[in-house]
């Protein structure tokens, strides 16, 4: 089998290169989801318990249903990577030795996010 190169495999499959205005783009897209996550999620584990305590969480005005699936798939995907020991600093990140109490339910400052995010989501799909 032969080997190709970069280029080839982007014509192969269709690609563009990227480019600077996909930069812009995406810096742009993980500006807003940052901003949603610190209004959604708020800056302490009291801020993240409150929301968790709530019938539903407090949805932030100006995002849409897409921006809230976007920050979904971002803390997810932090959250994954904050459970790996290669990426302690991460983990630190997200205050792992808050521990989150919700009745019953303890949850991580990373899982807490990803909770309260998959909260504000299906309340949103029900509005």
């Amino acid at each position: 089998m032969a080997s190709m190169d970069e280029e080839e495999f982007d014509a192969m499959m269709g690609a563009r290169p990227f480019g600077l205005e996909d930069a812009r783009r995406l810096e742009a897209q993980w500006h807003r989801s940052a901003t949603l996550g610190n209004l959604l999620w708020g800056m302490t584990s009291a801020d993240l318990q409150r929301q968790l305590l709530a019938p539903y969480p407090e949805i932030p005005s100006g995002f849409a249903l897409a921006d809230f699936r976007d920050l979904q798939r971002t803390a997810d995907r932090l959250a994954r990577l904050a459970r790996d020991p290669r990426y302690s600093a991460l983990a630190a990140m997200g205050r792992p030795s808050a521990t989150i109490t919700v009745g019953t339910e303890q949850f991580t400052a990373w899982e807490a996010r990803c909770e309260v995010v998959r909260r504000a989501i299906g309340y949103l799909e029900k509005r």
